[in-house]
């Protein structure tokens, strides 16, 4: 057990000899025993038998004397750094962000934990053998992780059950730590695990171990639970930390850092990322500011870099925004700058290393996202001038694990020994974002704002090369390397629009088709639980058997948006990390539609190599195939005569391109308008049935331009020069562009899309309230219940930034400002007793609050501990999301389903088979997704729909 280096011995001594008496009735005094006794509240028997242990050894288990005679003899250390007995009761069945626990049967953790020491207490679970399982022993051994390996025949069960999916477990490790001072702020770090309970305070852990999450509490005297829910595949190893809370701040090492190139910023007003933990228990961290020392780049803080808030217990990514000196030019070296950090209790310094890159070199660049947060993409200038000076762009995106610059750097080939990077003729943009978005969602408009901002970067006054190439926005070629070559499928049937040709290498189609990851009901707890109405909406399958929660992001149902589009697809025969299947698959869909596709497949190769025919000839992103295909269509509007291939330094020849394929019949393919369902001048801006699939069809003919639409209720239209435009028959005028037409009893008629109702950008599911910047509102007006909510709202902010980089701010409800509530979405934590916004934005929806419960439609739902989840309108092209219970545990049973997981990776909050609103009850924590009464998505008015929905209301 946990040693104390410093006792006071006298006083230790003195206190054996006083109690000795009471140690005679204790029949055993191991620690486990002594252990059994407290945690069953037997308190006199483990006094009798804590004090005939520490006879044999007085500086052994000295931490639960301190338990149960508490203050009589003082000690440090103050507090107790590490668990180093802990206790584990797994693996049960089961993965996803919610699943039933077993535990729960029995009263829950905290109730299955006392009986822990009994040997006789068991579980049950089918992957054991027997059916039963039982608590096991980890001993941390100094500050190292603890591996818990459940001895589990995972052959037999792969083999048997034919998935690697049944090796996903989850489960709980209980163990303790104590306070030794009579009150202490207590900072906890948790690495390899989303999430912990200590005692009863729900915490965000950190699964990708970068150490920047310590949350605080205020702790008393005594000994403390530590609670951590396991989700493993084969073998979990976590590490829980503990130290006193002296700082009142932490600051981490800066990230999002942008490159000088030639001794300069590319661009104005650049952003930084500070790490900044706030330590305080209870105060907020206000007027964080910065200072800059002398650096030779002549680098300032810009203004808007003054003020920002931090919660209590919370880590947010603060933005420092830089600017340069006019007129200077720096030495092109790297160097460290001096930034000193003022803040309301006092100021720390922090250096933040910048690096100096050349040109034609590759180099990072920080930009603000979609989101409000802080991103960062590679970037490599095109080799050679391209026509007016304006060059297409190479959006390139990585797989798993591979860094922005590494992906940047991918595009390189030796010519005569020398390293040549980038793409003639067009810029190469390598976007990254943190987490496992797979390029769908954040991902996917992470890549597009780094597109937005590089176009605008090399447009703007402080571009240095004002006379050099500048980027195109409308004019793209999608890649990307496996997780990255999905990435290229998926942004490019999304927004064939702007696509001029398409490179996926080793590419897979849908997440749930590719790996284990994502078997969802195959061997959950939930499984059981689930009936088939409730599984058709958060799967969700409905008429054409697709998933309404992300149907968007299956590639080979969209394969119809890339007609017209050059294709090149690349796959190792090897490749047994996305296996051949996929690509193939993808060869033979596009060739039935008809699309220009190259498909390479090449002999012995695996998942990346760096040499396909020659040694340093490009590898898989960049050799002479892949640059030929380049070559063919890097060339933004070339005069007539002109032609350029990859491997010439002049443009020459032949105007016509053997990819370039007009299309003048074309069909769309949508499931989410909120994601592209733009093409060709038309947008599908409602639909009738939201998140179905609806298809578009375009014909041009002697006769005019000519749509046919199914599950499309309004479109807009944006072509001027077309003299005949009809819409499944109906002839609509065009005169002027845009305009909006919507469709009734049977025939099309311009309309407003203002009186409408719910439009594209208002679409769910629930995930898209954080794609626009957002703050999250705590609800202030309960007192008792005032620490909670706001604890429970820094652990979602932080399981933000953990899970995405995301920037998410927590705001006191009376302190939601007008313009913070017109400008941003919003997530309101809080009942309408406990939050003054919930009513209002439960006004715009059909759930309404009763005096025990909440009605939906006809249905009433007042069982014990209901919770709600809810998307609201927020004005017109804004969302809010609506976080609440009927008490504080029905509030954070909703909380649970912004825990993510996905071993050994963790997804961002609400986004996975999270639909629009769902009603929990108290069985959710013992059923999971089982526990829901009712679940589903709003109608075009924000209206209930039974179609919509798994209760019948």
């Amino acid at each position: 057990m946990y040693q104390n280096d410093i006792l006071c011995k006298k006083a230790a001594k003195q206190l054996l000899e006083k109690e000795q008496p009471t140690a005679d009735t204790c029949k055993v005094s191991s620690d486990n025993a002594i252990s059994r006794l407290r945690l069953t509240g037997q308190v006199d028997e483990a006094l009798s038998c804590l004090i005939k242990r520490l006879n044999k050894d007085p500086l052994q288990s000295w931490h639960w004397c301190l338990s149960i005679i508490r203050s009589r003899v003082r000690v440090t250390p103050r507090l107790m750094h590490i668990v180093q007995l802990q206790s584990s009761i797994c693996p049960f069945t089961g993965k996803p962000e919610l699943d039933g626990d077993p535990l729960e049967a029995f009263g829950g953790v905290r109730s299955a934990a006392k009986r822990r020491f009994n040997k006789k207490q068991v579980f049950y679970s089918e992957l054991a053998s027997g059916g039963k399982i039982s608590w096991q022993t980890y001993e941390q051994i100094s500050d190292q992780p603890v591996q818990v390996s459940p001895k589990i025949n995972w052959g037999d069960l792969v083999n048997s059950l034919g998935s690697v999916a049944i090796t996903e477990w989850q489960g709980w490790a209980v163990g303790e730590f104590s306070v030794n001072s009579e009150k202490e702020d207590v900072a906890v770090q948790c690495l390899g695990v989303p999430a912990v309970y200590v005692d009863g305070n729900l915490i965000a852990g950190d699964v990708y171990r970068r150490e920047y999450f310590w949350s605080s509490l205020s702790l008393q005297q005594g000994i403390h639970s530590v609670f951590v829910r396991l989700r493993a595949k084969a073998t979990q190893v976590f590490q829980c930390r503990f130290k006193s809370a002296d700082e009142e701040i932490l600051i981490h090492e800066p990230s999002k850092i942008p490159d000088l190139v030639e001794g300069r910023l590319i661009s104005d007003h650049l952003p930084i990322a500070i790490p900044i933990t706030n330590l305080k228990t209870s105060n907020w961290l206000t007027k964080v500011r910065f200072k800059f020392g002398d650096n030779p780049a002549s680098l300032i803080p810009d203004e808007e870099s003054q003020e920002t808030s931090i919660a209590p217990s919370q880590t947010a990514l603060v933005p420092l925004f830089i600017s340069q000196k006019k007129d200077v030019v720096a030495d092109c070296k790297d160097f460290k700058l001096k930034v000193t950090i003022l803040f309301s209790g006092g100021s720390k310094e922090v250096a933040v290393s910048f690096r100096c890159r050349k040109r034609h070199e590759s180099f990072l660049m920080s930009f603000i996202d979609h989101d409000g947060s802080i991103q960062e993409a590679a970037v490599i200038e095109p080799i050679g001038s391209c026509h007016d000076m304006e060059c297409r762009v190479v959006l390139s995106l990585h797989g798993t694990g591979v860094a922005a610059q590494n992906q940047a750097d991918s595009y390189k080939r030796m010519v005569n020994g020398d390293w040549v990077f980038g793409v003639e003729h067009a810029w190469v943009l390598a976007p990254t974002r943190h987490g496992a978005h797979n390029w769908e969602g954040p991902g996917s408009l992470t890549a597009m704002t780094a597109l937005e901002k590089l176009h605008e970067y090399s447009h703007g006054s402080s571009w240095p090369w004002p006379d050099g190439n500048k980027a195109l926005q409308d004019e793209v070629i999608f890649a990307g390397h496996s997780m990255g070559g999905h990435g290229a499928w998926h942004l490019a049937t999304h927004y064939p629009q702007i696509a001029k040709a398409v490179i996926s290498m080793a590419g897979w189609n849908k997440k749930e088709e590719y790996g284990d990851s994502n078997k969802f009901f195959e061997f959950d707890i939930s499984s059981s639980h689930v009936d088939s109405a409730l599984k058709a909406i958060l799967e969700v399958r409905n008429k054409d058997g697709r998933k309404m929660c992300f149907n968007e992001n299956d590639v080979d149902r969209l394969v119809s948006n890339l007609k017209g589009l050059p294709v090149f697809a690349r796959i190792g025969a090897a490749d047994r990390t996305v296996h051949p299947f996929f690509t193939r698959r993808m060869f033979r869909l596009l060739t039935e539609e008809g699309v220009n596709i190259t498909y390479s497949e090449l002999k012995d190769k695996e998942h990346w190599w760096w040499d396909t025919w020659n040694t340093n000839d490009g590898g898989v992103m960049n050799d002479p195939e892949v640059r030929q295909f380049l070559g063919e269509y890097t060339i933004s509007e070339l005069p007539d005569g002109l032609h350029c291939s990859a491997d010439r330094e002049d443009c020459t020849g032949d105007t016509a391109s053997v990819y370039t394929d007009q299309q003048d019949d074309y069909t769309m393919t949508i499931y989410n308008p909120a994601y592209g369902g733009y093409v060709k001048g038309v947008r599908i801006i409602q639909q009738i049935i939201p998140l179905r699939k609806s298809t578009l069809q375009m014909k041009r003919n002697q006769d005019g331009f000519h749509l046919v639409t199914s599950n499309i209720l309004t479109l807009s239209i944006d072509l001027p020069n077309e003299e005949t435009v009809t819409v499944d028959g109906s002839l609509v005028s065009t005169s002027e562009a845009p305009t909006s037409i919507c469709s009734e009893s049977g025939s099309w008629k311009i309309c407003d899309t203002s009186t409408v109702g719910r439009i594209m950008t208002m679409y769910g599911p629930a995930r898209r309230v954080a794609e626009k910047p957002f703050l999250i509102v705590t609800g202030t007006q309960v007192k008792s219940a005032r620490a909670k909510l706001l604890q429970l709202s820094t652990y979602l902010s932080n399981q933000f930034m953990m899970t995405s980089d995301a920037r998410s701010r927590v705001v006191e409800d009376i302190k939601l400002s007008l313009s913070e509530l017109e400008n941003q979405n919003l997530i309101i934590i809080g009942n309408k007793e406990e939050n003054k916004w919930t009513e209002t934005f439960l006004g715009r929806i059909p759930i309404k609050p009763l005096l025990n419960g909440v009605q939906l439609n006809r249905c009433n739902f007042t069982s014990a501990d209901t919770g709600v989840l809810s998307l609201a309108p927020n004005g017109d092209d804004r969302l809010a999301l609506i976080l609440m219970g009927t008490s504080l545990d029905g509030l954070e049973d909703i909380m649970q389903l912004a825990t993510p997981t996905i071993p050994p990776m963790a997804r961002s909050p609400f986004s996975n088979m999270i639909p629009d609103f769902i009603i929990s009850g108290p069985k959710l924590r013992l059923h999971g997704p089982g526990g829901y009464q009712c679940a589903g998505f709003w109608g075009n008015q924000w209206n209930f729909r039974q179609e919509l929905s798994s209760c019948v209301c």
